[in-house]
């Protein structure tokens, strides 16, 4: 009877060598795989985020140049004067596109004539200067005051501060002496000596007495 052969030791030992590297490499292999399925399980999660990325992101985007509280700006030209402003808070975005300044917590406005401070006065509660044409938009209670003691009040005001020019199609009213005007829509020169109402919808005689 034959005995059952046997295989050389070696031979053996190779044997079981190959199957335990065989093991190692799949198992190796299904670490991968587990690993790149959790990769694509998180980008997809950071996909659906995607708003709230950006609203972290935002802040530092949209954050001023330069800031400053209770400021004076004199803006001149050709070393004259043109214009002051006092302002609670002044932020220049000049990083942003198309770059502007905000002006907040309530402006004052002093036109210059020739060497000599104007009469005319603006104030107001909030001004968006567009650096690039010189186009301010300013809102919220404005009031430009006259050397005639003239008074036009409106919530929102445009000023080409390169045209010298005040303008808007919102609601005014104008106040003179003994006289009320109500209207839609408003243009002036930027001292508001010269103005005309576009649409006048009430006028009441006033009695100073």
């Amino acid at each position: 009877m034959n005995s059952p052969r046997r295989e050389p030791r070696g031979v053996f030992f190779r044997l079981h060598l190959k199957g335990y590297l065989t093991a190692v490499a799949l198992y190796r292999n299904l670490q991968h795989i587990v690993s790149f399925a959790l990769v694509l399980l998180a980008f997809s999660s950071c996909k659906n985020d995607e708003n709230v990325v950006e609203e972290i992101n935002a802040p530092l985007v949209n954050y001023p140049l330069n800031e400053q509280r209770h400021a004076n700006i004199i803006y001149s030209d050709s070393g004259i004067n043109i214009l002051e402003i006092d302002a609670a808070l002044v932020q220049d975005y000049g990083n942003m596109e198309p770059p502007y300044v905000f002006f907040g917590g309530g402006l004052n406005v002093r036109f210059y004539n020739g060497p000599e401070m104007s009469s005319t006065v603006m104030t107001a509660d909030t001004a968006h200067q567009d650096k690039k044409s010189d186009l301010w938009a300013i809102g919220g209670n404005v009031i430009v005051r006259n050397g005639k003691g003239e008074r036009m009040l409106t919530e929102l005001l445009f000023w080409d501060k390169k045209e010298e020019r005040l303008y808007t199609d919102k609601k005014v009213t104008i106040e003179t002496e003994g006289q009320l005007i109500t209207g839609l829509g408003f243009e002036a020169d930027q001292e508001f000596n010269n103005y005309r109402i576009f649409k006048v919808q009430g006028e009441i005689t006033v009695d100073d007495e």
